[in-house]
């Protein structure tokens, strides 16, 4: 009982697709058995929706995290936690292709694309707060206008 508290005080680090699919293959399940145990805890999905949560291409809502978690027997929390991790991990993701597409394309070195990017980035932020502020001033000057 003691070894059963201390797994779930453990911090969840995997992505929930991970999580899922270890889940799944600690018990020897099926994607079919999954939709069957569901549907015993009241919820209806098709075994295509537990493939897709599986991959990635769809994350459970909540009201079917809090049915793994019964499944499972597993805190919700840590499937809370495991698709935060997965929408952080294609967050940076998302930005590294990116960049590793540019310098593929243009020939530069990961780290000048990195660079690049920060800069690129950066001078945008800035180059968009001086428009908004420009237009704030426009605002005011109409309103000054009018009075």
């Amino acid at each position: 009982m003691e070894e059963n508290a201390k797994e779930e005080l453990k911090i969840e680090t995997r992505t929930l697709e991970q999580l899922l699919k270890d889940l799944r293959e600690e018990k020897n399940w099926t994607y079919i058995h999954i939709v069957d145990e569901l549907q015993k805890l009241g919820l209806t999905v098709d075994e295509k929706k537990v493939k897709k949560w599986e991959i990635g291409l769809e994350y459970p809502e909540i009201e079917e995290i809090y049915k793994l978690s019964e499944l499972y027997y597993i805190p919700s929390d840590n499937f809370v936690m495991a698709k935060t991790n997965s929408y952080q991990e294609g967050l940076a993701s998302v930005h590294a292709t990116l960049i590793k597409w540019v310098c593929y394309l243009t020939g530069l070195s990961l780290k000048i694309g990195y660079i690049g990017f920060y800069v690129i980035f950066t001078i945008a932020a800035i180059g968009s707060l001086m428009f908004f502020i420009g237009q704030l001033n426009h605002v005011v000057e109409l309103g000054k206008d009018k009075l």
